[in-house]
């Protein structure tokens, strides 16, 4: 009986793993036997950057949240400013949060503080 959930998954093709394993080796070769060095690259590098579909705006938008979340100033002054560089006028808010980032990194303290263990209660 066929419940129909989804599709089947594609398997990998022959050329698809096959450029994978050239990319894999040439970053051994680059990195000159180093594994620890070929290690961390392999987890930190986009080694194919053309499938990456999340605007770097939004990366940057994310970090920032993550600095407002631990109360890093700097850290919000840096990626709210590389967020708003890359996203223009589209994002009013980023040009907020730079213009007041004393003051949204006391609220999202004060904030953290009284609901930040919410999702452990639950």
């Amino acid at each position: 009986m066929k419940l129909g959930f989804g599709k089947p998954k594609q398997k990998n093709s022959p050329l698809e793993t096959n450029t994978d394993s050239v990319v894999a080796n040439r970053l051994k070769e680059l990195c000159g036997g180093d594994s620890d060095l070929y290690g961390a690259m392999s987890r930190l590098m986009f080694l194919d950057p053309k499938k990456i579909t999340t605007p770097l705006d939004r990366g940057y938008r994310i970090a920032g949240g993550i600095s407002l979340y631990r109360g890093d100033l700097d850290g919000v002054k840096k990626y709210f400013e590389k967020a708003a560089s890359f996203a223009g006028d589209s994002h009013p808010e980023y040009q907020i949060i730079l213009k007041r980032s004393d003051e949204a990194v006391k609220v999202a303290r004060k904030f953290y503080d009284e609901f930040g263990s919410l999702s452990m209660q639950s």
